[in-house]
């Protein structure tokens, strides 16, 4: 059996926070190899697909198919077709076209007539909105034009699609109505001035409810729908496929009209060889130069996985045999729905590996069978440990018994958070639960937890976000008056940001600028993240004062909703890079690029080229200021690595070192700006 080539080429997207050059960050898709189930994931970090909406299209005019995949954050994602028409090879190019927000569907077609596709969507306003292609090149450019082209009443969720099936050479719009109906927006102008009028509410007669009626109380259903015009029978006329809410497969209404004189007539509405959710949208291209049209199929009415179909047509240009290829056209890392990770030497060989908190309450793990600088994961678990929690983990990985290795914190959708200690050792990690309610810790729902040494005191302190059914959630601290070993919780505030409406808060800290001051990254039910900065004096809590919010976007802010931030230095370059967890189930990886923030001379804080007197007072500041573990030190210009003898950790010893190369002549004994001297992070 032939099949299709789907290999995916990696290009990658360079993003910064504006006015700060140390955060430069580079989102790749494929930086190292994913493998899971045997499958050697193509976009491992293309993020979740949930509720797809795909169209096959010549984007680009070069006679291949591109694929464009709309989802429900207004975005349609752009993957370009390098390779042949008998072999596609889809390549990510934007993952919002043209940055427009579509909103809840999308249609491409060339309503001018100047050989290029425009972009037509929901407007918001219960409308169409018009985006005129104006792209030149390798730049996109679609250019807004208004927001009621043609009249046309699309509402929400409902896609509808071009077609000439008059053959009049112009195209008119057609629509499934929320009766059920199918309406024709008739095209009286031409194929370079079109102007609309509704033609007919009940185009061919044409009913999509499943056998008209519903069989328990013989009243229409319905609900929202997607249009789509093929030629499946090979005869020059457009035949109609319309997926429904309230269908499980799609309805095929075969056009036994003529090009000039359409007859739409109820083939069947089970025409899917699978069934989904429902809400199916299909697209429709010959994949594989054999002269007969393939299909995508998207589901889009709540499928969190194998929701992207790729079906093969085994049998003619005439008669179709559709034969599933493909359940998932992106293969990448995908726990369903609502990712958080963590990231932790799990095994004790000296690289990162990864755990994923799952909306079904469990955790996926993928272990790094490379190395510190050149990471390899392989899925091991989707029910990591047996551990279930509920609904909705949020773990963190993190020593809290200060015993050497790492434990395990995860919250809950009960609001609730788990402490799961490491019976085992560094090289063995063991969790047992220790506690179903870490410190007697209760919000409304879902706990999310973010331990951090906030006060510099060599305690782990613990942020936690949560869900506030009233709209004003907020992030709780809790300091650790306890003692290494002994950990004690006593909270802090309930209320570490100012009160604005706010649903969900998911806390990450993180020294995003470098001062040697953890700041507040914020997910949460909402699209995007926002920066908090902390402008308090080091050493102490931050409140809702001084967190203050950034207007900036960070660079991951387009990615989706219930966004969740875990930093490492996943590949020894001394920057922590970061991977974003989404309400869709998948993970986004943005890698730190050095920009600015570049590692210092060998031996040399301050970046200056000279040991002296400011490089032994930044080595005493942060040897005598808590930060005795690396994890907490940046490579950046102003918080330097002062681990002059490369022990991986900043003591009194970092001192001699750097007071003997200051004042007496002498050597530094190793450089940790090379690999082999590097900690891991």
């Amino acid at each position: 059996m032939r099949e299709f080539s789907r290999r995916f080429l990696l290009p990658v997207l360079v993003v910064c926070l504006a006015g700060d050059a140390s955060a430069q960050f580079t989102k790749e898709y494929t930086p190292w190899p994913v493998v899971a189930n045997g499958d050697t994931l193509e976009l491992p970090f293309w993020g979740g697909v949930n509720s797809p909406k795909p169209s096959l299209v010549d984007f680009d005019g070069d006679g291949l198919v591109d694929l464009m995949i709309g989802e429900t954050r207004g975005k349609v994602a752009y993957l370009r077709n390098t390779g042949t028409i008998s072999a596609p090879v889809w390549t990510p190019i934007a993952a919002r076209i043209g940055g427009v927000n579509t909103r809840t569907w999308h249609r491409f077609c060339d309503i001018d007539a100047d050989g290029d596709l425009d972009l037509f969507c929901d407007a918001g306003n219960l409308m169409t909105a018009y985006y005129r292609n104006e792209s030149g090149g390798s730049n996109i450019i679609l250019t807004f034009v208004k927001d009621n082209f043609g009249d046309f009443e699309t509402g929400v969720n409902n896609t509808g699609d071009f077609a000439d099936l008059d053959a009049d050479n112009d195209f008119d719009f057609f629509l499934g109505s929320v009766t059920g109906e199918l309406w024709q927006y008739r095209n009286d102008g031409d194929a370079t001035d079109p102007v609309y009028v509704v033609g007919s509410s009940f185009y061919d007669s044409v009913f999509a409810f499943p056998g008209g009626l519903k069989s328990d109380t013989k009243e229409p259903q319905h609900g929202f729908s997607t249009i789509t015009f093929a030629d499946h029978d090979a005869d020059g006329d457009g035949d109609l496929f319309w997926g429904d809410i309230n269908n499980n497969s799609a309805y095929l209404f075969a056009n036994l009209g003529t090009p000039s004189l359409s007859d739409l007539t109820k083939v069947t509405e089970f025409y899917l060889p699978v069934t989904t959710f429902g809400l199916n949208h299909t697209a429709f291209a010959d994949l594989d130069a054999d002269n007969d049209i393939d299909m995508i199929v998207g589901a889009a009415n709540g499928n969190d996985i194998n929701n992207l179909l790729l079906l093969r047509n085994s049998g003619t240009a005439t008669t179709s045999n559709y034969v599933v290829e493909d359940s998932n056209v992106i293969h990448g890392i995908d726990v369903g729905s609502y990712a958080i990770p963590a990231l932790g030497d799990l095994d004790g060989d000296g690289d990162r590996d990864l755990l994923i908190g799952r909306g079904d309450g469990r955790l996926s793990h993928y272990q790094n069978v490379g190395t510190a600088t050149a990471p390899s994961f392989a899925l091991t678990s989707n029910f990591y440990k047996s551990i279930d929690v509920g609904l909705s983990a949020s773990p963190s990985l993190v020593d809290w018994d200060a015993d050497g290795d790492l434990d395990l914190l995860i919250g809950n959708e009960a609001g609730k958070i788990e402490y799961w200690r490491n019976q085992g050792s560094a090289a063995n990690f063991a969790p047992a639960l220790a506690s179903s309610q870490l410190g007697g810790i209760q919000v409304d729902i879902l706990a999310v937890s973010c331990p951090v040494d906030w006060d510099e005191d060599g305690l782990v302190d613990l942020v936690v976000g949560e869900w506030d059914f009233n709209g004003f959630a907020n992030v709780l601290l809790y300091e650790n008056i306890g003692a290494p070993g002994s950990p004690s919780l006593a909270l802090v505030t309930n209320r570490l940001l100012k009160r604005v409406p706010r649903d969900f808060a998911i806390p990450t800290a993180y020294d995003w600028d470098c001062d040697g001051k953890k700041d507040l990254i914020l997910g949460g039910r909402a699209f995007g993240a926002t920066l908090y900065k902390n402008t308090t004096a080091a050493g102490t809590f931050p409140d809702s004062l001084t967190l203050v919010p950034q207007p900036d976007l960070l660079p991951w802010s387009d990615d989706g909703y219930r966004l969740s931030v875990a930093f490492a230095d996943i590949d020894g370059d001394l920057l922590r890079d970061a991977f974003v967890g989404e309400e869709d189930g998948g993970i986004n990886f943005y890698r730190r690029e050095a920009s600015s923030c570049s590692c210092p001379s060998h031996g040399d804080p301050d970046g200056d080229g000279v040991p002296s007197v400011i490089d032994v007072v930044i080595t005493v500041s942060i040897a005598f200021r808590g930060f005795s573990n690396l994890a907490d030190v940046e490579c950046c210009p102003h918080r330097s690595r002062v681990d002059h003898n490369c022990d991986c950790q900043v003591d009194v010893l970092d001192v001699v070192t750097i007071v003997n190369a200051a004042f007496r002549g002498g050597a530094f004994p190793c450089d940790p700006c090379i690999n082999g001297n590097q900690c891991l992070r």
